[in-house]
């Protein structure tokens, strides 16, 4: 895995590369939601990102660990939960498996979001 996770493209590791489309990918997911909400795009395409999102977040934790940066790598478990709760809190909404208001999937998106860019700072600066 850690020939994997640091083979060089262009100067930088792949896990650099990894987590930059993971991010997008999450951030695709995100304006997809909020087209939805206006009106603009069908909600199929919404869960269809998020499992895209999910996918990608697995392969970098699967491959992460194997770098030995063990609080970059703390801090992206605590992102990929954050995530993780930010779609169940969502799932949650539209199944209505529980009542709860929808104001908290955007603001555990905006939260989700400030972990991950602080995860993804952290890596670049470290592969720097």
């Amino acid at each position: 895995m850690v020939s994997i996770a640091l083979y060089q493209i262009f100067d930088k590791p792949f896990i650099v590369y990894l987590g930059v489309v993971t991010i997008i990918s999450f951030l695709v997911t995100a304006i997809f939601g909020l087209s939805f909400y206006r009106g603009l795009l069908r909600f199929k395409w919404h869960p269809i990102m998020v499992v895209v999102s999910f996918f990608l977040a697995i392969i970098m934790t699967i491959i992460g660990p194997s770098v030995g940066k063990p609080s970059i790598g703390i801090l992206g478990l605590f992102t990929l939960f954050s995530f993780f709760i930010t779609a169940l809190i969502g799932l949650s909404i539209h199944q209505r498996w529980l009542n709860i208001r929808f104001i908290w999937h955007p603001i555990m998106v905006i939260i989700s979001f400030i972990l991950a860019i602080i995860h993804g700072l952290l890596g670049i600066l470290t592969f720097n």
